[in-house]
């Protein structure tokens, strides 16, 4: 995925490329439908260039139609003495929305995806949408309910405003944007037969209905092997979620743990024994202290709260390489705890392996128990 950040970050950094919102004259912004996701902060446009960068509103226009997602840490609206240009021009639908330039301090979450990020981030607000002439979600809004983080879906693609924060926090929010930001865009609803009326069938030959059945079955295949993939990449909560959902994939009861817990769910292997599961996504091979967590809770389940529990730890190993260059899951040392706890070590190559058998009735829910508690 190609990624922007305009007046954020570092011209440093490898994970995205960088370009200030303040070029000299004879430089040009780069082009805004090269990339599939961008990040800005208009806070460091300055009004003496307003004109310049709402020539980039073309490109914007194209950057939308082809499902560009673009987030916008949104400062007070603000027009260009002369020209009569504002920091808002840039988009594609400005006209269709109304910028209120008040500032506050209270942020209210009012949109579940969005948790993540009004959890994580000290953010304040500098201005509020009045109006907004286009469907759009609220993700945040003032005590007085006027909203000051929107999501606004534009021809194929997402625009997100986001409140303002200090330095510190936006370098952070840079972070959560980049690894967890397109968790805010909602899935879109796929076309199936159930949107066609029961009377179109009609029209159509037994041949024209078999192959429709064909794509839709294909579909569904492709969509459920899409939707696993990340399992070879993803890290942190994302990465878990997408274990636990494998896990009730298979039909498996998962019980989460609280954020508390040295541990991230459990599972039912049998009638009088529990799977207590950690999940990691590493750079490298999990080593002592990847498993420290797991361990630590391992104990006091078993000798604290006398339960009868088996440690599984999951793994996502080398998440940055392809997964034919892979080393070794776990360091030797960690191997050796594994080997004394009698721990189950998955990898999560191992588990999409599971996921694509269970698919092809290959394996079922019992072989899945059986391999956390054996393996």
């Amino acid at each position: 995925m190609r990624i922007l950040c305009l007046g954020i970050g570092s011209e440093k950094s490898t994970k995205y490329d960088h370009s200030n919102l303040e070029l000299p004259e004879r430089q040009q912004y780069p082009t805004i439908s090269d990339y599939d996701l961008v990040i800005m902060d208009l806070a460091n446009l300055y009004s003496w260039s307003h004109s310049r960068f709402a020539e980039t509103r073309k490109e914007f226009q194209k950057f939308f139609e082809n499902k560009g997602v673009c987030f916008v840490i949104s400062t007070k609206y603000d027009k260009e003495k002369g020209s009569g240009s504002s920091n808002f021009d840039w988009c594609p639908f400005a006209g269709k929305i109304t910028i209120e330039s008040t500032s506050g301090e209270t942020v209210i979450c009012k949109y579940g995806r969005a948790k993540f990020i009004f959890d994580s981030i000290n953010f304040w607000w500098d201005c509020f949408f009045s109006a907004i002439r286009l469907e759009h979600t609220i993700l945040a809004a003032n005590r007085t309910n006027d909203p000051i983080s929107v999501m606004i879906p534009y021809e194929n693609g997402f625009c997100i405003f986001l409140p303002c924060a200090d330095e510190e926090n936006t370098n952070k929010l840079l972070g959560l944007l980049i690894e967890k930001g397109l968790n805010l865009i909602p899935e879109i609803e796929k076309i199936t037969s159930s949107n066609i009326p029961s009377w179109a069938s009609s029209t159509m030959s037994k041949a024209e209905l078999e192959l429709l059945k064909s794509i839709e079955q294909i579909n569904e295949k492709l969509g459920k092997y899409n939707r696993f993939k990340p399992l070879f990449w993803e890290t942190g909560e994302n990465l878990k979620d997408l274990v636990i959902d494998a896990f009730e994939e298979f039909g498996i009861r998962v019980t989460k743990l609280s954020k508390e817990s040295h541990a991230d769910f459990e599972i039912s292997i049998s009638q009088d024994l529990i799977a207590v599961c950690e999940v990691k996504g590493l750079l490298g091979n999990a080593n002592r202290e990847d498993l420290r967590q797991l361990l630590d809770y391992f104990i006091e389940q078993r000798d604290i709260e006398k339960r009868n529990v088996k440690g599984v730890f999951i793994v996502n190993h080398y998440r940055n390489q392809e997964l034919k260059g892979r080393g070794a899951p776990a360091t030797k040392d960690a191997m050796e705890l594994i080997q004394k706890y009698s721990f189950s070590l998955l990898t999560t190559i191992q588990l999409y392996e599971y996921l694509t058998k269970f698919w092809r009735n290959e394996l079922k829910k019992g072989d899945i128990l059986r391999i956390l508690q054996h393996s």
